[in-house]
Parts: C-alpha cells; structure tokens; sequence
C-alpha cells in the first residue's frame, strides 16, 4: 500500500510538508511588505504628485480630514486584531490577504481620485483597510520570532517615514526618494504583498487548540484604543481650534496623560507599559525638527528602527525607553531654532527617534497581539505635538498640506510639552506596575475561583480508553 501512495504522487511534486518548510521566510516577507503598506497608506496618504491636478477645495476638504480617517484607521486594527484572535491564526491571513485585496482595488479603481473629487473618500478607504491589515497582521505572526520581528519592522519605519515626510523642494529632489516619502505605494507593489499573502494562507494547516490557549473575544484591547483615540482625537481637535494658552496646554496634557494610564490599566498584567511608551515617544518624536535632510539620509529612519528594536531585546527596561523618551524630548526643545540651518540636526533627530521608537517596542513588546496593536495605533492618531504645531493654520497637521514644511515656524514648545508628558507618563507607569506587581497579581488569582472545563471535568470522570 506504500508503494501505492508513492506512486500516485506526481514526479518533482512537493509533499505539504515539503511545502511548509518555506513558511518561516514567506511569512516574514508578508509580515514585512503588509505592514510597510498599511503604515504608509495611514500616516502618507497624499501622492504629492497627482493632487495637485484636483481643485484647491478638495485637496483641503482631505487634509482636513486626515486625523480623522488616521483615527478610525488605528481603531479598525484594534477592533480587527481581537476579532481575528477569536477566529484563529488561518482567519488572520484571510482578512490579511482580503484586505490588501481591497487595498489593491481601490488604487486602480480610483486613479483619477484627484479629478474626481473622491480624494476624501479614497483615503478614508485606504485608512480603514489598512487599519484592518495591520491588526490582522499582527495576529498571524505574533508569537513568531522572525515574523513578528519583520512586523515591527515595516510597521514602525512606515509610521516613522510618515510622519517626517517634507514637502517637496520645486522639484530638487531625488525622484526614488520623493516617491518612497511622500506617494503612495504603486500597485504592483501592493499586489506583490497580496501574492505573499496568499501564500501565507496557503502555508498555515490546521492546528489543534491548546488548553491554556485563550480564543474568547479580547475587549480590554477595545475599550483600551477606544479610551485612547477617542480621547486623542477629540483633545487635539478642541485644541486646534483655540489660541493655546498656557492653561489650555496644561487640560490638553493632563487629558492626554489620563488617557494613557487608564489605556494601560485596560490592558491585562504590565501589558499597558508600551502602550505609555508608545504615547510618550510619538509626542517626542512629533516634536524634533526632521526637515530638510539629504537624499543620502533616507534609509537612516529603517536602520534605526532595526537597532532600536535589537537594544530593546537586549535591555528590557521600559525605564531606560523613558529616560531615552525624555532626552529626545530636550534634545527637540534645544534645537527647535537652529534646526533648519543645518542637515546635521534634522538627520541626527530623525535617528534618535527611530532608535528610541525601536528601543521602545523591543524592550517592552507584550505577550498578546492586541496590547501590541494598541501601542501601534497610538502612533497613527496625530498627536497633541501635531496639533500645537498645527494651531496657527487652524487645522491638526504640521503644514496646510500635512506634511513637515522645511520653512516652517519652529518653537522650543512641543519639545517641552512632550518631556511633560513623558514624565506623566513615567508617573502612570510607576502606579502600573505598583498594582500589577506579581505578588499582588498571584494573590488575585488564588482568590479567583477557577473554572473547570467540561472537556477536564470529563477526563476525570469517565474511564480512559
């Protein structure tokens, strides 16, 4: 009978198990291109090349909109990653590739946005479907080493490529490096990320669940981004809309250090400590001056992101992120005036805010993919630093065409305001992990009843065969 099935195989054919052994790499090149995708379609929406062919209005109508649609994007993978955690690790690339899909769809489908008057409603399309992409994302590959490592990878230097994008200089600039910073992905790119998407489906076999293994629907996670985005978003926005006095500022930090804590706390153990990181290092980072460097300088956000996340395995001090967090905060403060004078300041903090992003996520990465997604969405929503630079052309952005303008006003403010809210959230990490402690956490579950499951209940009662 074995000679049988050997001959019934085609010759040359991989066995499945042949064919999974391939999983590990494809799996992190999925991981790597589908987050790189999504962070940028989230934090650079806006091909600096085709908009201007849309009217004056609809170009504002989208900028205007973009916290927003940011917003709903980091709620989505929130909403998406618990979800799927339910559903099991096969779902997650399903909705993984099914999103990439849509993605794929509306970049042919809407090409002639601009003219059409669509832009608003392509963004907040792609924000959504990549929102849901990175989400899921995070729950196909987390738990695995190099996979989750290529996440975090994409993830982050997206965001943080993003987030320091400059206006374009009259058309001075290296073509590569202009389209990588500030257009949208091409659709060959996108579709190359669905192949390997679907192939990373292709690769996943169904797997028996463990009995510690926890499938209910995660809502700490929810109730955690709910607080933080709903509270980020409608602080920046009444914020955007007044002078900012002292006393504003002061309701505006102390608004969003509250918000952090009680985030962190949703979160079950010491898992909220990234998610106060994660708040500290995005005003820090959204307070350097990143603006004008040179073409040579592009690749430094990844490497740094890279070293970053290697120091953070290697010293696993949520302490030592913070310190890091302040000093980047000072370091903003102090040069905000002489930034613009010479490319050393901009490249020097463009550096230290991926490494310290990256020392952040390594060092204090937690146990679920939904705490994890958190921390990734509260670098989506524009933050308050965003939203003090934007308070002089009335609307939450770092220009009236949302990107860091090389010209632009600058001021020693936003390094200050965000080493207060370093330090507050220093403070809500200190109460953390005063009543998570782990005495106080066994000392809660040897009061909690435990529940037995039917299936032990069973094995107990009925005699084995």
């Amino acid at each position: 009978m074995g000679a049988k099935f050997a001959l019934a195989q085609a010759p040359g054919a991989l066995a499945p198990a042949d064919f999974r052994r391939f999983a590990p790499p494809v799996e992190a090149l999925g991981a790597l291109l589908g987050a790189a995708i999504a962070g940028l379609l989230l934090m650079a929406p806006l091909d600096l090349g085709w908009t201007g062919e849309g009217s004056v209005l609809q170009l504002d109508l989208m900028v205007l909109n973009m916290p927003r649609a940011a917003a709903a994007g980091a709620a989505f993978a929130v909403v998406s990653a618990a979800l799927v955690v339910a559903l099991g690790r096969r779902s997650a690339w399903i909705a993984s590739f099914g999103s990439a899909t849509v993605l794929l769809i509306d970049q042919l489908w809407n090409k002639d946005a601009a003219t059409t008057g669509a832009l608003t409603t392509v963004n907040y399309i792609d924000s959504i479907f990549s929102g849901i992409l990175l989400g899921a994302l995070a729950v196909a590959v987390f738990g695995k080493p190099v996979a989750t490592g290529a996440y975090l990878i994409g993830t982050l230097s997206a965001i943080l490529i993003g987030d320091q994008t400059s206006l374009p200089d009259s058309g001075k600039s290296n073509p590569l490096i202009e389209w990588a910073s500030g257009a949208t992905p091409p659709a060959w790119l996108i579709l190359l990320t669905a192949i390997v998407l679907a192939l990373g489906i292709a690769m996943q076999h169904p797997a028996p669940v463990a009995q510690d293994e926890n499938t209910d629907l995660a809502i700490g996670p929810i109730l955690s981004a709910l607080v933080l985005v709903t509270a980020t978003a409608l602080s920046t926005e009444w914020f955007v809309r007044h002078s900012g006095t002292p006393a504003q500022i002061g309701v505006a930090v102390a608004i969003t250090i509250a918000a952090a804590v009680v985030a962190a706390l949703l979160l079950p153990g010491r898992e909220g400590t990234l998610v106060l990181l994660a708040v500290a290092v995005a005003n820090a980072g959204s307070a350097i001056v990143a603006v004008p460097r040179p073409d040579w300088s592009a690749p430094v956000p990844v490497l740094a992101v890279v070293l970053g996340l290697a120091a953070g395995r290697r010293w696993r001090s949520p302490w030592i992120a913070l310190a890091a967090t302040g000093g980047l905060a000072v370091f903003a403060a102090l040069t905000a005036g002489p930034a613009h004078s010479s490319a050393v300041i901009p490249v020097l903090g463009v550096a230290l805010t991926g490494l310290i992003i990256g020392f952040c996520f390594g060092a204090a990465v937690p146990r679920t993919a939904g705490s994890a997604v958190v921390a990734v969405a509260v670098l989506i929503v524009p933050c308050l630093v965003v939203a003090l630079r934007g308070t002089s052309f009335g609307r939450i952005a770092y220009s009236p065409r949302w990107y860091r303008d090389p010209q632009g006003v600058t001021s020693s403010m936003p390094g200050w305001m965000a080493l207060v809210i370093t330090l507050g959230c220093a403070a809500g990490l200190y109460v953390l992990w005063r009543l998570r402690s782990p005495r106080r956490e066994a000392a809660r579950a040897a009061r909690t009843p435990r529940i037995v499951p039917l299936r032990e209940t069973t094995r107990k009662v009925l005699p084995q065969v």
